[in-house]
């Protein structure tokens, strides 16, 4: 039960990542501008001289740094973009004892391939925790904008709408998914 339930949120974190970017290019009309309530928390605050913006989110538990020139997304949550690309963060819960190479297994072999046939997997530690970064193939549809994914366990699963999570989720477009990887830091503190 725990493993359906674990792929499900899995499958509702990547159905969310990938076609809500398409229901926002076939009906860009129809979006809100308003962030849900139940996910909120989120500080964006400027750099001086700088070209970078530094988003803070207290319900996910991480800050990060994107270009000054990307905006809040409006129709969704927790996503900024810009004429050259974008981020969006989400939580996944998975049962224990989960690891880092299942949950990234598990994204990749996604039945719509949102990363392309062929993407390349690197393991990564982020502030001690492991992680993958998946980078799509050339054969990756157009329709995914460029879609690249980190997934990295959190130091401590968070609660969100009466559920754990205990991996973060940042996708971004793959030209800036490294620069916005490397300023990530978990703002919640470790068992």
């Amino acid at each position: 039960m725990k493993n359906i339930v674990y792929r499900y949120s899995l499958l509702c974190s990547l159905g969310l990542l990938t076609f809500v970017p398409l229901t926002g290019i076939l009906s860009p009309s129809s979006s809100s501008s308003q962030l849900s309530p139940s996910v909120g928390q989120n500080q964006v605050s400027r750099k001086p001289a700088s070209s970078t913006k530094q988003y803070k989110n207290s319900t996910y538990g991480v800050s990060l740094s994107y270009p000054s020139n990307w905006r809040s997304t409006k129709g969704y949550e927790e996503r900024f973009s810009g004429a050259d690309g974008f981020f969006q963060i989400t939580g996944l819960s998975s049962p224990p004892p989960s690891t880092i190479k299942n949950v990234c297994n598990d994204a990749l072999n996604h039945r719509l391939n949102p990363y392309g046939t062929r993407p390349q997997v690197q393991r990564l530690q982020i502030q001690g925790r492991p992680a993958c970064l998946i980078l799509p193939s050339s054969d990756q549809d157009p329709a995914m904008e460029r879609i690249a994914t980190l997934i990295v366990r959190y130091p401590t699963p968070i609660r969100l709408n009466g559920a754990n999570y205990n991996h973060l989720m940042l996708s971004a477009n793959k030209e800036h998914i490294r620069q916005i990887t490397n300023g990530l830091r978990f703002t919640i503190p470790s068992r």
